[in-house]
């Protein structure tokens, strides 16, 4: 969803990569929207050596500063079956704690990834189905109690099992093709937080089990294209609930 959107905003995509890390890009839109992302859970990692939610959210904040605290900065929150009512309270504590209370915040439900019985790859029984959808229930309420957007992606993912795109993950419904018509790359571009912002300047920070470092991004002359209907579908959402018209 975080490409999709972003080369919707340059017209196109010139960076991609599969990322579990975070990810800060701060030229978007003419220097004009950054756009910053954390992976979680790292499922990689032992128990004990995983940062908490909160902590994931706090480094995610600091790494995008400055920030301001209205809603042309938007927090946009999801993922396919590890969010709970619990993190969304998370949330809302972390905010007020650093000051940002009233930024734009966006909730993604569940999504209805791993249904598929595939080999090697963990799948859902009915019954597992059934407390998923109730969960998810749960959240979108626990969502909008908070005042929160929230993008229903469960229900629109519960039906759509033959546009699937089958991967080690067995939960994505969407591709990146990379375009046979390689444009050059004057901008450097690529949820979980997004922020309009003045700063401008090509850097790329990216962390993976190691200390946040920034560096400047090379310019790549190659472009992509997020491709798949479903993951579109959501993401238009996602983008009229961000950019709503006056």
């Amino acid at each position: 969803m975080m490409y999709f959107l972003m080369e919707r905003v340059n017209s196109s995509l010139e960076d991609w990569g599969k990322a579990h890390e975070t990810l800060v890009y701060r030229n978007l839109n003419g220097g004009q929207t950054l756009v910053s992302y954390s992976y979680y859970p790292q499922f990689w990692l032992e128990r004990t050596q995983r940062p908490t939610f909160r902590q994931a959210l706090l480094q995610l904040i600091d790494r995008s500063r400055p920030l301001v605290n209205n809603n042309l900065t938007a927090l946009v929150v999801g993922g396919v079956q590890w969010l709970n009512t619990n993190h969304l309270r998370t949330v809302r504590e972390v905010l007020s704690r650093e000051s940002l209370s009233d930024v734009l915040v966006l909730v993604k439900s569940l999504g209805m990834g791993f249904h598929l019985p595939v080999d090697g790859i963990r799948s859902l029984s009915l019954e597992e189905i059934q407390d998923l959808h109730r969960e998810n229930q749960n959240i979108i309420a626990t969502a909008k109690h908070h005042g929160y957007e929230a993008i229903d992606t469960f229900s629109i993912t519960m039906g759509r099992y033959k546009e699937f795109l089958q991967g080690r993950c067995a939960c994505h419904f969407h591709e990146v093709e990379k375009l046979k018509s390689p444009r050059r790359s004057d901008d450097t571009t690529s949820t979980t937080n997004t922020t309009r912002s003045s700063r401008a300047g090509p850097e790329l920070s990216s962390q993976s089990g190691v200390p946040d470092t920034d560096k400047e991004a090379r310019p790549k002359a190659t472009s992509y294209h997020v491709r798949g209907p479903v993951n579109q579908v959501y993401s238009e959402i996602l983008l009229s609930r961000l950019c709503p018209r006056n």
